[in-house]
């Protein structure tokens, strides 16, 4: 019999689930319904789990059904082409390459319009404080250590069609040794937390259970995960206080087995491992619920721990996840669940047997067949030939026959190559070279969109299909895990990474407040971020003219000489809506490129005074010999001559100004006693 766990101290934490406050007979039915679900559910996916999954995992590994073929002769040849693992891999390196190939991993924008051009300066500061912080924790091993995790994920998905990770709370607190004392040498320990926030766990395809026929994964209730553990695992959960220590003595009586899992034990047998049955690897499955339950005409969101064997509640806490999430993220390859393994199942197996029967036949024609007289009594009947030997026969007692038609083999490997573009052509993995093209600029500076007009072609692939759904997970799991750092809080941990605590701190309160989310898509027409860098480029080349061109009409706007000219405020009017227009439609081209949602960062309004009703027109000039309005230039220039002591028109020393456009067009105004020439 077990013994009781030993509760001593308890680890100061932050956060702690809280249990439900029901009365009994409500705790008694909730006993009930979760044995009878979690019963259900284990028979419908029994043969899934047992039979099928195990038989998937064999085809993504490449291991034959049998281990010695013996047909059309002994030890024949009993290859596995790797079809499905080399879909597989190409899947999964595409897309963790896509996502790990430029920081930051995650882009966190505010929706909300921001009150001033300071607060927008800030918002974007907390949004890329946050952005660094995850992208330093998700790649830093001693935190997340998220790439070997998410290698996982994506390869189980590929080849099974399902995968999930869970994310979990951890804090681990130790006794580090600290040296010793100068006086009594005598050894120091001091308590430290080693870690504190969230971990991703990946889970096999065996211990998620859910109903098959609901579509949307988070509309499963109940969802359940379960949790194998051994005698350690279940007196440190009973320490930390997630299960209750009564029902834990209880469960401790009654392990589920003395050792691995019969599923289990078949894989280890592959890989050379033999399992044994020990008292030391006893094993409790452990079934974790996330599920829904009325009380009070409310509707609660709970997490249970239930041990199926003794039905043992053994704590039901409420949700404590930030809108009562499900920390399981599920990834899948296809919309019906439907894995490498299972589609390609059949095209690998008639690829092998291709492969095989060309092997065989070359045998066959290498060895051919040999006739031997029965009359010789010399002959073993067991006997075999090897190049060189000595063979005791007579004239015409031992005879060679070839077979085999040579041309044969070529036919088979043609055949074979025809098979495998066959099932890569079902896999729906293309040539990985999606995203090499983009826009750009021709040497006298027009843009040109026809090379990411080819990204997007070559972007409609069934290949870019597969990814999205993969990076379509990845911002949720991005998104779950930051929720965890927001309500476990950080624990100085960005002055670690060279960051501003109280910064990151409100950008994940924000983040929890839903001002701050992950709008990243899990599929855009600039797939490739060098692509976009080198768009970014270009953009900044079109901001550059712009504000060029729009600072001459904002000159021409305010000279208050056109204002007084005929028709000059119609004018201004009209130029004042161009400057706006063209304002707007510069911060269209930024949110267009993706750049901000807030374009008022990077283009800021004009504001521009609209001309007076009732302005006073100055007088007009009289009206020259040949008709027509007085030139503006032509007069300045007049003025200017007679300011220099020269007198009218021909006066020595000073030429004549030509005639040019009115001031406003965009021309230099000259200042009071420049020369002309």
């Amino acid at each position: 019999m077990a013994t009781a766990p030993s509760i001593s101290e308890r680890p100061a934490k932050k956060f702690e689930p809280r249990t439900i406050a029901f009365p009994d007979d409500v705790k008694a039915e909730i006993n009930k319904w979760l044995h009878d679900e979690i019963e259900a559910l284990l028979k419908r996916l029994q043969n899934l789990h047992e039979v099928k999954v195990p038989r998937w995992r064999e085809i993504k590994d490449g291991r034959p059904r049998e281990k010695n073929k013996s047909w059309p002769f002994p030890n024949c040849s009993n290859l596995v082409h790797q079809l499905v693992g080399e879909a597989c891999d190409d899947l999964s390196a595409r897309v963790l390459q896509l996502i790990w190939v430029t920081a930051p991993l995650f882009y966190f924008k505010y929706f909300g319009k921001a009150a001033d051009e300071e607060e927008a300066a800030h918002n974007s500061l907390k949004a890329k404080t946050l952005e660094t912080f995850i992208d330093y924790v998700s790649a830093d091993p001693r935190e997340l250590a998220l790439y070997p995790r998410e290698n996982k994920w994506f390869m189980e998905s590929a080849a099974l069609g399902k995968a999930w990770v869970c994310v979990v709370p951890e804090h681990r607190m130790e006794a580090v040794y600290a040296g010793y004392h100068e006086d009594k040498r005598e050894s120091e320990f001091d308590e430290k937390t080693l870690y504190e926030g969230p971990k991703v766990v990946n889970l096999r395809y065996e211990d998620v259970l859910v109903n098959p026929d609901v579509d949307v994964f988070e509309d499963n209730d109940p969802i359940v995960r379960r949790c194998v553990l051994n005698n350690r695992k279940m007196r440190e959960r009973a320490f930390k206080g997630f299960f209750l220590n009564d029902e834990t003595k209880k469960v401790l009586e009654s392990p589920d087995r003395y050792g691995a899992s019969p599923v289990k034990k078949k894989e280890n047998q592959k890989r050379g491992i033999q399992d044994t049955q020990d008292q030391n690897q006893a094993e409790w499955d452990i079934y974790e619920c996330y599920f829904s339950w009325y009380h009070n005409r409310k509707k609660f969101r709970l997490i249970a721990w239930y041990h199926q064997k003794t039905k043992t509640l053994l704590n039901c806490v409420y949700n404590f996840i930030p809108e009562n999430q499900v920390p399981i993220v599920e990834t899948r390859l296809t919309e019906d669940g439907r894995g490498y393994a299972d589609i390609g199942e059949h095209a690998q197996e008639e690829v092998s047997t291709a492969k095989n029967q060309r092997n065989d036949a070359i045998t066959w024609g290498i060895l051919g067949l040999n006739r031997v007289s029965p009359q010789n009594r010399n002959i073993d009947r067991n006997f075999t030939i090897t190049p060189g030997m000595a063979m005791p026969y007579g004239k015409d007692e031992f005879e060679h026959y070839e077979v085999a038609n040579p041309a044969m083999s070529a036919i088979s490997l043609q055949n074979e190559g025809a098979m495998i573009q066959q099932a890569k052509e079902r896999f729906g993995i293309g040539p990985a070279v999606s995203g090499m093209g983009a826009g750009s600029s021709g040497k006298k500076g027009q843009y040109g969109s026809m090379g990411t007009i080819a990204v997007m072609q070559d972007s409609n692939t069934r290949s870019s299909h597969r990814q999205s759904d993969f990076r379509f997970s990845h911002v949720k799991l991005g998104g779950l895990y930051t929720d965890f750092y927001g309500f476990m809080g950080l624990g100085r941990k960005g002055s670690v990474f060279g960051l501003d605590d109280d910064i990151l701190a409100e950008a994940l309160r924000d983040f929890i407040d839903r001002k701050l989310r992950v709008p990243i898509r899990a599929a855009t027409a600039s797939v490739n971020r060098e692509v976009t860098k080198q768009n970014q480029i270009i953009l900044n080349q079109a901001i550059d003219v712009y504000i060029k061109s729009i600072s001459q009409l904002v000159q021409a706007a305010m000279n208050p000489a056109i204002e007084g000219s005929p028709g000059g405020l119609q004018y201004l009017k009209w130029l004042r809506k161009q400057i706006k227009a063209k304002n707007r439609w510069m911060q269209n081209m930024i949110r267009e490129w993706q750049v901000s949602d807030q374009p008022q960062e990077y283009i800021p309004d004009i504001e521009l005074e609209e001309p007076k009703q009732n302005a006073a027109p100055q007088q007009q000039q009289p009206p020259q010999p040949g008709g027509g309005p007085v030139n503006i230039q032509q007069k300045m220039a007049e003025l200017i001559r007679q300011r220099q002591g020269g007198g009218g028109a021909g006066a020595p020393g000073v030429a004549a100004a030509p005639p040019g456009p009115p001031i406003g067009g965009g021309g230099p105004q000259l200042p009071p006693g420049t020369p002309t020439a």
